[in-house]
């Protein structure tokens, strides 16, 4: 099965475990509804981490982003996955 595309299930699943890796969280702590300061207590620097280690596991490039308009994980997701294609 040479060439599978990654679903968007395990999209989310790649992601939820560089964020909770970049932020020491159990995984299922990063759920879309999840806000970035509020529930998981990620500081600018953590969000620097994150697109870090998004950007490797993805092999993608995220666009500079204005915080304070991706309040939750879902927000954040949506653009990993519209990178990806999923």
């Amino acid at each position: 099965m040479e060439g599978k595309e990654m679903g968007r299930e395990e999209a989310f699943t790649t992601f939820q475990g560089c964020v909770a890796e970049v932020l020491d969280i159990d995984p299922a702590q990063v759920t879309p509804e999840a806000r970035w300061a509020e529930d998981l207590d990620a500081d600018s620097l953590a969000v620097v981490e994150i697109t870090l280690a998004l950007n490797d596991a993805f092999s993608i490039r995220l666009p500079d982003v204005d915080p304070s308009k991706l309040s939750t994980v879902g927000q954040a997701f949506d653009i990993v996955a519209e990178l990806v294609g999923v």
